[in-house]
């Protein structure tokens, strides 16, 4: 009896009978980073090289139904060299290519920013973890695993080269505590892309909002960005802005009022690619209910210089300058230079 059933099993996965379970289709990517990385902070007379090696392996699976919508997700199995996990939810991709992501989907604001370039490679000195100011123009969007964002169709309401979306998450039992705890939040976004002559140029945008239960706290999110792309043949020329209040719930709760810069540019020749960026931000991280705390800084210029070895296998060599600032005043600390030669090994 048992070779029956196992007969009637390999029959039922060979010719795919109606009614039986079969895998979705999965597929797994990544990469290799290997290289060296050294750092020269004002407060060391001392430079610090060490090696840096860091692996990262994600799998996707989806599958299509029969009419035609398409169901992915998928979850990380190493995140730089450390096991992971990290899971996404649900996507639907619809036939007319649109999109609507669910559980853990995330903010349409920080959809439709503008990403200036910057040096790559492990370069940086760790801020100190007082300074609150933001890394980048995406520092709000906050949002709960509850919730949805969904993606227009390219070229949506009958307007050629553009794309909008918009996002809701909801936290509705959130109990109010001196740390905070997110409440519900929204994002809107929208990327605008035109021609002038040979320059194609990008124009992305967003908002969004989100409110917070917590004890004194006098301020919830309130995030806005704009940023502006052109690119020219192999050159990209690229600056954002983005400005507002955001939430800290973390043992020492603040809520911060916070502004960030960034600007780009980047040229390809051939198998090279150079980047150069600047980043200018600034907070204030106030207590629940507190005012008129000095600002942090972090100001940081970047360059680098990848060069295509083989398919999948690219050098980079780069350098970046920093200054961090707390409370008005500068952290040698963390503070000073850096640098990065290395490879990265995508597959």
């Amino acid at each position: 009896m048992k070779k029956e059933l196992l007969l009637a099993s390999a029959l039922a996965g060979s010719l795919g009978l109606a009614g039986v379970a079969e895998g979705a289709s999965m597929s797994l990517s990544g990469s290799h980073l290997v290289g060296v990385a050294g750092s020269d902070s004002d407060a060391s007379a001392n430079a610090v090289k060490a090696s840096t090696i860091q692996t990262e392996l994600d799998a996707s699976v989806s599958e299509t139904t029969d009419g035609g919508i398409k169901i992915s997700s998928g979850f990380t199995i190493i995140n730089e060299g450390s096991p992971s996990n990290n899971p996404s939810g649900l996507t639907l991709t619809f036939t007319d290519g649109s999109s609507l992501d669910l559980i853990s989907a995330g903010n349409a604001s920080d959809s439709h920013d503008i990403a200036p370039p910057a040096g790559g490679g492990e370069t940086g000195i760790a801020y100190s973890s007082a300074n609150n100011a933001p890394g980048g123009i995406d520092f709000g969007g906050a949002s709960d695993a509850v919730g949805f964002e969904y993606h227009s169709v390219a070229d949506a309401l009958g307007v050629t080269g553009l794309k909008f979306g918009v996002s809701a998450s909801f936290n509705d039992e959130a109990v109010s505590s001196a740390n905070g705890a997110f409440d519900t939040g929204y994002g809107v976004g929208v990327t605008y892309v035109s021609t002038a002559g040979d320059t194609s140029v990008t124009v992305g945008a967003g908002y969004s909002g989100a409110s917070y239960v917590g004890t004194s706290l006098t301020k919830d999110e309130s995030h806005a960005h704009a940023g502006i792309s052109a690119v020219t043949g192999d050159l990209t020329v690229a600056a954002a802005w983005g400005s507002g209040d955001t939430v800290g719930t973390t043992t020492t709760p603040t809520q911060n009022d916070m502004s960030a810069t960034e600007m780009g540019v980047k040229y390809v020749s051939g198998d090279m690619t150079f980047n150069v960026g600047y980043l200018s931000s600034s907070g204030t991280d106030n207590t629940y209910g507190g005012t008129n705390a000095d600002k942090d800084e972090k100001k940081a210029t970047s360059a680098s210089v990848d060069y295509v070895i083989a398919s999948g296998v690219t050098g980079t060599i780069g350098y970046k300058d920093q200054e961090g600032k707390n409370e008005g005043s500068v952290t040698t600390a963390h503070s000073g230079s850096s640098w990065y030669i290395g490879a990265n090994i995508s597959f």
